[in-house]
């Protein structure tokens, strides 16, 4: 069962979300404990207006399967299963939209944010458009985000009132340097660090999981009225970049997930790792702190020499590549638990007992500087899912449009910026109209446009494609 802390409602029948109704968030950002500045969540919400209808604050109980160490203990996978350490309260938010409840309730689509942020901000910017379709939206924290458990959220009732409720945050200050990072306790503390991200995501999908039983179970009350304003029968899952990775193991494992739309996902993770430009120098501390260090060139710059897929071998001349190579391998071995790679053929090829085959749309854009398109190939080669890919090609929206982004990373939020926020909304409107069809429908965000491929026109890309 949830708890519903609090609601707001239009302060007219004209205006989804007056100035007054104004969600803002602080989060803690140290253990002194210092605050970021708030944010407002308000302008996003308005992208389409009189869509949205009422914006819910919540929380449930969770099984946390973490130690506090933040790794989930090792179990026979023929005999054994995860036990629990103990309860997590996970705080969700709601959005709802405007006009008449459908007799069921509202069907409902599950967002999953990124990495470094949290529900509050993504979730913001593509609710209206799920909104003028029909769909609530929820969104919680991943493990490990949304700053310390002190942050708070501030909403501004139209009538003039405050409400101040707890932000839900996450993370923790798991390096004791006093600051609490964007995803600090996300991965695994030492000396289980090559455990990385794996369990933060297994337990973040688990927390999902938990938050569709809460929903099928009839838990959302949002007015009070003693009736669900959510229908159980109807849970849908999208996810833009971290949240396309966990979420490809949620729609994989979970038969209550009718659909599902991962944005710019990748795996492995060590892949995503030494190929973007914003991982890699992780990757190179991880190298750095090993004892003995593995940084082969100085400071946390490497060179693994490892060739591109469907490139031609190279020859390993590069003192200490051998062993940076043998290291990511180990890497990639343990992170499969967590790996939507893994998961990616229980999609559709190989469903799991007891779970249907899913209807899946897999957007990702040429050039992503932040998950390379090699490691989203990687996820559609392994599920078989090339003919699920709708392939947003950047690089033409980038050469036609001033101010479009040179890494296509956020293009499925970023409604704040004109040259691409009809893009934005263009692919928000595929999901929204897909999942109204109960995965049926499969449009092409921009027609007969040269911006979307629907499905991917040629093989799936292996090249990195950046635009420098």
């Amino acid at each position: 069962m949830a708890s519903i802390a609090s609601a707001i409602r239009p302060a007219t029948a004209a205006s989804a979300l007056s100035s007054a109704c104004a969600p803002g968030k602080t989060a803690q950002a140290s253990t002194a404990p210092t605050f970021a500045a708030p944010s407002n969540i308000r302008p996003a919400l308005g992208i389409i207006p009189n869509a949205i209808g009422q914006v819910a604050f919540g929380k449930y109980a969770s099984a946390d399967y973490e130690t506090p160490d933040k790794y989930i203990p090792s179990v026979a996978t023929r005999t054994g299963t995860p036990a629990a350490q103990g309860t997590n309260d996970v705080y969700f938010t709601l959005y709802l939209p405007a006009g008449s409840q459908p007799p069921a309730g509202w069907p409902v689509a599950i967002f999953g944010h990124g990495i470094t942020l949290d529900r509050h901000v993504t979730p913001a910017a593509v609710a209206a458009v799920m909104a003028a379709h029909g769909f609530a939206t929820v969104s919680i924290n991943a493990v490990g985000h949304g700053g310390g458990p002190l942050g708070t959220l501030t909403v501004a009732r139209a009538d003039g009132t405050e409400v101040m409720l707890p932000a839900g945050g996450r993370g923790i200050d798991q390096d004791g340097n006093g600051t609490i990072d964007a995803f600090e306790g996300l991965s695994a503390a030492p000396p289980r660090t090559i455990i990385s991200y794996r369990d933060g995501l297994r337990q973040t999908v688990a927390d999902l999981m938990q938050l569709v039983r809460v929903i099928e179970t009839g838990g959302m009350d949002v007015d009070g009225d003693g009736f669900a304003d959510l229908d159980g029968s109807r849970i849908y899952y999208f996810g833009q970049s971290l949240g396309g990775i966990y979420g490809t193991l949620l729609i994989a494992i979970d038969p209550s997930v009718r659909a599902g739309v991962p944005n710019v996902p990748g795996g492995s993770l060590p892949e995503v790792g030494r190929l973007s430009p914003a991982f890699r120098p992780l990757v190179g501390l991880t190298l750095a702190t090993r004892a003995p260090s593995l940084i082969n060139v100085g400071g946390l710059t490497f060179n693994e020499n490892l060739p591109l897929r469907d490139q031609a071998p190279v020859v390993d001349t590069v003192a200490g590549a051998a062993e940076i190579q043998e290291f990511l391998d180990r890497a990639e071995w343990v992170s499969q638990a967590g790996n939507a790679v893994a998961y990616a053929p229980h999609v559709r090829k190989a469903p799991l007992p007891g779970v249907s085959p899913k209807p899946v749309i897999y957007q990702f854009a040429k050039g992503d500087q932040t998950v390379p398109n090699p490691t989203t190939s990687a996820i559609l080669r392994a599920g078989e899912l090339a003919d699920r890919a709708t392939y947003f090609r950047n690089d033409l929206a980038y050469a036609a449009f001033p101010g479009s982004l040179r890494n296509p990373h956020l293009f499925l939020v970023r409604i704040d910026l004109p040259a691409v926020a009809p893009f934005a909304i263009a692919a928000q409107q595929q999901i929204a109209m897909f999942f109204a069809s109960d995965g049926e429908v499969v449009i092409d965000p921009d027609g007969a446009g040269p911006y979307f491929e629907v499905p991917i026109d040629g093989p799936l890309p292996e090249e990195l494609s950046f635009i420098p």
